[in-house]
């Protein structure tokens, strides 16, 4: 009972969704819809457009800075000058100036390179975050594609599990088989119930993980079957350098480099200029000034020193961790090509040899069942034989779809489509 409601609830849903929803979603617009509804991806975008706003800005000179005071005001009365008076001294002023730092030029080009490293990252990082979500948006829709296949698969299965259990039943009333014939037969029937309702629950769960990730537009039902990519050697290890993953490791590399040019600049003394005017009391005339300073690094070997090999330290870093990142993708690219091969092996065998073979012993023994030889228990273990060997090609089917699109979006750019 529990299994003709679950696959009641099943049609009904199938039916429902066909109803209500406003278009079928093929597997790439899945993909755009959810790079299009990405909150993350957004965020991202946001953080490249700040880099890039700041890399304007870099390199610059600091703002000038405006001061004034009063200089040289007496604290005592002597010779007729009155204490704490700013107009009776020759050496009392009012002061108003303007100062301008000038950090060295390499401080200045390095800066520019810091920034500019900061924007390539944040670029780095947009490639990589529309990459992992083409990546999941696509594996989602394939993942239900594939559930909603073994759904229909099963409820073929119970179809001709209706029919086995009348023709035990038929069988059974004229002599040809045994009571118990029809006892499995609808035992058979019991278990197909049960795969559907567990089939109804994984379809839904599966349905939750698209909509999650594209939004409404994840409740339409799906058209369409997987793209036939091309996938060839040569093609996917020449692009295998544009991966995300090194884009985003070759950023930091750079990154660093910018930080050690920065930590160098430091060794060199900056500069700085003051201008000021002074006005003094009514019997003295007014005088300006101008001051220019420079830094003094003298104590590199407690201070810019050891600032500058930690900086080249952490340049050091971030090259083997990019070596051993392009090491291990060019194995996983390895791994993944000999995948792909055994799981084209395994389909085409599948479905070449060993489901025309199963299909054949079902047939006869069907045969020799209506004519009231041979029993039911080896005509349901046959069907079931089968039924593990379908099921087993949609989960060979649904690996290989995961890993082409896996190795096909890698390097998802704005530019690139299906």
């Amino acid at each position: 009972m529990l299994g003709k409601l679950a696959t009641s609830l099943g049609l009904a849903c199938l039916l429902g969704n066909v109803g209500l929803a406003r278009a079928d979603l093929s597997l790439e617009q899945a993909v755009q819809a959810a790079l299009a509804d990405s909150a993350h991806l957004r965020a991202q975008e946001e953080d490249h457009s700040a880099a890039q706003q700041a890399l304007t800005a870099s390199g610059t000179l600091p703002d000038p800075r405006l001061y004034g005071g009063l200089s040289n005001i007496p604290v005592s009365s002597m010779g007729g000058v009155n204490a704490y008076s700013s107009g009776q001294d020759a050496m009392s002023a009012r002061v108003i100036g303007i100062s301008q730092d000038l950090p060295n030029t390499a401080k200045r080009q390095a800066a520019r390179d810091q920034a500019q490293a900061d924007a390539e990252l944040s670029s780095a990082d947009i490639t990589q975050a529309r990459s992992d979500l083409a990546i999941a948006a696509a594996q989602a829709w394939i993942a239900l594609h594939a559930e909603e296949q073994r759904h229909q698969l099963l409820l073929r299965q119970r179809q001709d599990g209706l029919l086995l259990v009348q023709l035990s039943a038929r069988q059974v009333a004229v002599g040809q088989a045994a009571p118990v014939d029809a006892l499995q037969a609808r035992l058979d029937l019991a278990d197909l119930d049960n795969a559907l309702a567990q089939n109804l629950a994984a379809v839904a769960i599966r349905r939750a993980r698209l909509v999650r990730l594209i939004g409404a537009a994840g409740q339409a039902p799906l058209c369409g079957t997987v793209p036939a990519w091309p996938l060839q050697d040569a093609d996917l290890r020449q692009r295998l350098a544009q991966h995300p993953d090194l884009q985003v490791a070759a950023a930091k590399v750079r990154q660093a480099a910018a930080d050690v040019a920065a930590a160098s600049a430091n060794q060199h003394p900056d500069w700085g200029v003051d201008l000021a005017y002074q006005h003094r009391g009514p019997a003295y005339a007014d005088m300006m000034s101008l001051t220019v300073s420079m830094s003094l690094p003298v104590f590199q070997g407690q201070r810019q020193g050891p600032r500058l090999k930690a900086q080249e330290s952490r340049l050091l870093a971030a090259r083997d961790d990019l070596l051993d990142l392009q090491r291990e993708h060019v194995a996983q690219l390895q791994a993944d090509l000999s995948l792909w091969q055994a799981l084209n092996t395994q389909v085409t065998r599948l479905r070449q040899e060993e489901l025309p073979l199963a299909q054949q012993k079902i047939d006869l023994l069907l045969a020799s069942y209506r004519n009231g030889q041979g029993d039911i228990a080896t005509l349901l273990a046959a069907r079931q034989a089968r039924r593990r060997l379908l099921l087993q090609a949609i989960d060979l089917d649904e690996q290989r779809a995961q890993l082409s699109a896996r190795l096909h979006y890698q390097g998802y750019s704005p530019e690139q489509g299906s």
